[in-house]
């Protein structure tokens, strides 16, 4: 998958940001801390952009969704992971994250419907991984 360029501009930054607000449980490399409630991200979180409620789940789960962390480069930070952890796995028509639409999402934080939702998603995922 192509990105543009400038998206690409301030990685280094981005990814001290994600070290720094994201790593103590996502681990460095994306592989998660082992606790069950933070998933391995590699190789499967860009299936979340190809399936509906998906990309929004990205950014209403706690821990994105109440980030001490500007909108700007909250996008930043989740269009890096989805280039970084899980590139392939991203839909071709895929449109990287904007301030715009990250503020727009936060609004929502997902609390007791979290898991539900999160199983709804992974089945949704599952179904499009057979059909692509």
């Amino acid at each position: 998958m192509w990105l543009p360029l400038a998206s690409h501009a301030n990685d280094a930054q981005t990814k001290m940001k994600y070290t720094l607000f994201c790593s103590g449980c996502h681990t460095a490399d994306g592989r998660g801390s082992g606790d069950p409630r933070i998933p391995d991200m590699r190789n499967y979180v860009g299936y979340f952009t190809a399936v509906e409620g998906g990309r929004e789940f990205l950014i209403q789960v706690p821990g994105v969704a109440t980030a001490p962390l500007k909108s700007k480069e909250l996008a930043q930070i989740v269009n890096w992971m989805l280039r970084t952890f899980s590139t392939d796995q991203l839909p071709d028509d895929f449109k990287e994250f904007d301030e715009q639409e990250v503020e727009r999402l936060r609004q929502y934080v997902l609390r007791s419907e979290l898991g539900s939702t999160r199983k709804a998603l992974v089945t949704r995922i599952e179904e499009y991984k057979k059909n692509n």
